[in-house]
Parts: C-alpha cells; structure tokens; sequence
C-alpha cells in the first residue's frame, strides 16, 4: 500500500476515512473538507499507483497539473492519474469538497471482487479518462453523500456495511466514469478578461505572449482553447482583429492617413495593414473610408 503523505482524521472540518476495514481496500482514503478558515494550498505531489479524485460542491479553487492551471469551481471534477504531480494552490474559506483516493490492483487481482472481465474494463476506464477536469453529475455526489452516510450509520465490521459500502463505491466509481465520458471543463474565463479588455482598450500596443501566460498563469495551449472559447479566436488573431476594428474607428472619424493608422496600429507598413484589413472586409481601407464617410 502507498504511504499517504497525510494522517487520517475524522473532524467537522476535515473527514480522512479508510475504506479498507469495509471490504474496499482500493479505496484507502475517502475525503471531506468543509473549511471555516482559509488553509494553504498543498505542495507539488505524486501519489505512485493512487488515482486522486476531487468534487467540488462549494467554493473556487486552483488546481496545476501537468503545466496547466485550472479553475476549480463547484460542479466540477478534477482527476490526477497515478504519479502525475499535482498541486492545490488554494483552500479557501467555505470550501465543500469531497474526494478519494483508488488504488488499483496488483496484476491478477480484481477490484471490488468483480469477475476478472468487469475488473478489467473498470481499471481501463478509471485509467483511460479523457479529460482531466470535467463537469460532475447529481449521480457522483449522491454516490459520495451515501458513503458518508453508510459510514455514520451502520454498525461497522457487519456484513451489511461491508456489502453496502462496497456496492456504493461501485456505483460511485461508474457515475465518475460516466461523467468523465462528457465534454471538459476549462479554466474559467475570468482569467483573460482583464487581457481581452486591455486588447480592445489598447490594441496597439504589443502582448508578448510569455507575459500574458505569466499574468494569466496559464500554459499555452490552455491559454489558446480559453480565447477560442471565449472569443473564437487564438490570442495574435484576436488582437489583429481589435486592430482592424480601430483602423475603421479611425477612418471613419479620423482624418489620419493610411500610413498613420498603420504605424499608430504597429503594423509594419500600410501594406501590411490594407493586406490584413481587406482580407477582414474585402475592400481596401481608403475604400471602406469612402464607403464609411
């Protein structure tokens, strides 16, 4: 069994359970946190051979992994596969949060005492999610609610509590992958925000791409899906567009030449503006003046 690098505790707070004494020793931790204060995040971790799973019910976290960053946000699900480093940046006040910890099996052993076929396409499934965040269902947190529940109320070391725990965890565990098998959840929007306004404020100045990741802390190719999502288009074309959007400010109330727009805009000549500009309206700027005036 991994060594966890945390104790088990069973406060109002915080609830670390072991599932193992109930007939589910793949399940050596099932996690609560329902946070009066403000915690610290944890620090960069890997849990060798544990597949991590967290559901948000209340609260706003920042969950890295893998280079990326993601905001957690309630109704959500966050997967770290076995010896992926991930961190917690956050444990705000309020948080509600359940999660746990699988451990799979050793080779020619089954899970939940399943026949050896329903064994294996359950760990290929648990292994194989496609996404690392994706949205949970009511059928995930009734699933962890019960377990809760069972724990609290049946006498322990009983066959009915090792029964229905086991059976809980089973229907817990194919929610999740039933979850897992829909669309993905992105970082949320309210990252780029304050860069989308600032592009539209003042398209001409340059955006270098490494200080927006570093304001946005975010990787790049999370960066790119989450100005797709939210503009329909990657960073350099979205700014090209809010150029081209002031050029026609420009002409049309201006009296700057061509030339002055462009080098206002930082394009590297008026050729290069007319070339990106008529390829947005299909007509020439000193057209698109004419027509505008």
């Amino acid at each position: 069994m991994t060594k966890l690098p945390f104790r088990y505790v069973d406060t109002p707070e915080r609830r670390v359970l072991n599932l193992a004494p109930d007939g589910v020793p793949c399940v050596p931790v099932l996690g609560f946190s329902n946070y009066k204060q403000t915690r610290h995040g944890t620090i960069e971790h890997v849990h060798p051979g544990i597949l991590e799973v967290s559901f948000c019910q209340r609260g706003s976290l920042v969950f890295e992994s893998g280079g990326q960053t993601y905001a957690f946000l309630p109704g959500n699900i966050f997967v770290s596969q076995p010896d992926e480093w991930h961190r917690l940046q956050t444990n705000p006040k309020g948080l509600v949060m359940y999660w746990l910890f699988f451990h799979f099996p050793s080779k020619g052993h089954s899970l939940l005492g399943l026949p050896q076929d329903e064994s294996s396409w359950l760990e290929h499934a648990l292994r194989s999610f496609p996404h690392r965040m994706f949205h949970g269902t009511d059928r995930v947190r009734h699933a962890f609610q019960r377990l809760f529940k069972l724990y609290d109320t049946l006498p322990p070391k009983t066959a009915q509590r090792r029964l229905a725990v086991r059976a809980t965890v089973l229907e817990l565990l194919l929610a999740l992958i039933e979850a897992g098998a829909g669309d993905p959840c992105l970082p949320s929007r309210e990252k780029i925000e304050p860069v989308i306004r600032e592009m539209r404020k003042n398209p001409e100045r340059d955006y270098p791409l490494d200080a927006i990741l570093s304001q946005c802390a975010l990787s790049p190719s999370v960066l790119t899906n989450l100005f797709k999502n939210t503009t329909g288009l990657p960073p350099h074309a979205f700014l090209l567009a809010c150029r081209i959007q002031r050029a026609k400010e420009l002409l049309r109330d201006s009296s700057q030449s061509v030339s002055q727009i462009a080098q206002h805009l930082n394009f590297s000549s008026p050729q290069h503006l007319a070339m990106h500009f008529k390829r947005e309206t299909g007509v020439t700027p000193t057209a698109w003046r004419k027509q505008a005036r």
